[in-house]
Formats: structure tokens, C-alpha cells, sequence
């Protein structure tokens, strides 16, 4: 079975936990006039590799924040919605998983913000950077993989 993660944002995560181990992959994005969006394209052709009888997406379910601008809901939501019909077109079953339950499930125990730790100690050798240059790890690859995890545990 594979469990697929998804931190549905500009800057989120696709994540995989697949019988032969985990697979990142930052949220692919390209670049419009001054502004980024997410490629379609680039979505569809990841998440293709997966089988629908096979796998289940879980997809985080978030909404506004405070303080976030109307363009970066806008886009936000643009995102959310293309995952969840990219996963309806291809027949992956996918669920909306809300933070919270996500993080009381895989971060139990653990103090706030420990979502880091707790990912490289579950996959140690991943690489949880962005890219070569990044000297920190991404948080949507994190997340993505921490909601795989999430829907591992959870699924029968």
C-alpha cells in the first residue's frame, strides 16, 4: 500500500510512503510574470506513478490564517483544489485531514514545533531540504511526510 502525503501549498510538500521506503517531492511551482503557481502538470505526472488500488492521499485541510493577504488565500486555495481534483481525475481516494489531527496522531508527546525532529527520526536518511543550497529543512516536506504517516497509521 502506498500513503500518500500532501501539503497542498506554494511552498508545501508531496510526500510517499511506499513499500520500498520514503519519496519527497517539494510542490512543484513555476513561475508566472512576477508571481509563482503550482504546475499542473508537474502534479499530474507525480502523482500518475501511484496505482488508485493501491494508494490513499491524505491531503491537509487548512483554511485562512490571520493576516494572510486575499491573493495568498486565493492561490492557496487554487492549490488545494487542483491536488484534490488531480486526485478525483486519476481515482486516487484522498481525505482532508485537518492539522490538528494530524499532529496530535504523529506528534504526540512532543513539544510544539517538533515536527523536524520527529520526521528525521522516523526516515533519517531522507533529505529534507528544498534543494542543495537550502541550509534548512522544508516544512512542506515535512508536513507531507508527516501526513503520510499520519495515514498509515490510521488506515486498516
Amino acid at each position: 500500500m502506498n500513503y500518500l502525503g500532501c501539503d497542498p501549498g506554494l511552498d508545501g510538500g508531496l510526500a510517499a510512503l511506499t513499500p520500498e521506503g520514503l519519496v519527497l517531492r517539494v510542490m512543484p511551482a513555476v513561475a508566472v510574470g512576477k508571481r509563482r503557481q503550482l504546475d499542473e502538470q508537474a502534479i499530474v505526472q507525480w502523482l500518475m506513478q501511484f496505482q488508485p488500488a493501491s494508494t490513499r492521499v491524505f491531503i491537509e485541510a487548512v483554511g485562512a490564517r490571520p493576516k494572510q493577504g486575499v491573493v495568498a488565500m486565493f492561490s492557496f486555495g487554487t492549490g488545494w483544489g487542483l491536488v484534490r481534483g488531480v486526485c478525483a481525475g486519476l481515482g486516487l481516494p484522498y481525505e482532508l485531514v485537518r492539522p490538528q489531527e494530524w499532529q496530535g496522531e504523529v506528534l504526540k508527546g512532543q513539544p510544539p514545533g517538533s515536527e523536524y525532529l520527529v520526521a528525521s527520526r522516523l526516515w533519517p536518511n531522507a533529505e529534507w531540504r528544498a534543494s542543495e543550497r537550502s541550509s534548512k529543512p522544508h516544512d512542506g516536506l515535512v508536513d507531507a511526510a508527516l501526513l503520510a504517516e499520519y495515514g498509515r497509521r490510521r488506515s486498516p
